[in-house]
């Protein structure tokens, strides 16, 4: 089902599925689809655990392009500051050249959180930042190895995608810890 994927090493992640999830008051509901906001998954990333929506399974190109993002929540905390510096640079050139669009649903709510937030304080500003930064890694992976070769959100014009493309190919030309 996942193929093409590069070489990530780690201890095993355990995926399980639930039904109509939620998330309210930062945690994570099952089969209370009137109580938070909808989501299609979520990963805990120290407990070594992703929980996918039922529907999916239904939905292979989606279930993919989820489940490849929710593996590299895992990956982000282990680049390292060097790569995540990087990656974040190489986003923030995006934003500061005026680029438009995002490679998934995840990236373009946080950017547009990110725009809400102009009137916040710097530490408030900083915390979506960063969240943006991790949610435009996991849905570029995504893009980039769940193989679904188009989708409506892929919306970032050809000249970054071929930027992120080539960042992705030379941090993982060799295998990356998960």
């Amino acid at each position: 089902m996942l193929v093409g994927l590069p070489e990530l090493s780690g201890r095993p992640i355990f995926v399980s599925v639930g039904s109509q999830l939620t998330a309210h008051g930062g945690k994570l509901l099952s089969g209370s689809p009137d109580r938070g906001t909808q989501i299609h998954a979520a990963s805990f990333v120290h407990d070594r655990h992703i929980v996918l929506d039922s529907y999916l399974l239904s939905r292979p190109y989606l279930l993919r392009l989820i489940l490849v993002h929710e593996i590299f929540h895992f990956v982000w905390p282990r680049l390292g500051n060097p790569a995540r510096a990087a990656y974040e640079e190489l986003v923030s050139v995006e934003r500061d050249c005026g680029a438009r669009g995002e490679l998934g649903e995840s990236a373009a709510l946080s950017k547009l959180s990110l725009k809400a937030a102009a009137n916040c304080t710097n530490d408030n500003r900083r915390v979506r930042w960063r969240d943006y930064i991790c949610e435009s890694f996991c849905d570029t992976a995504a893009w980039l190895y769940a193989g679904v070769g188009r989708h409506r959100e892929f919306t970032l014009g050809q000249r970054w995608r071929d930027r992120r493309t080539e960042w992705f190919r030379t941090v993982f030309s060799q295998g990356r810890g998960c």
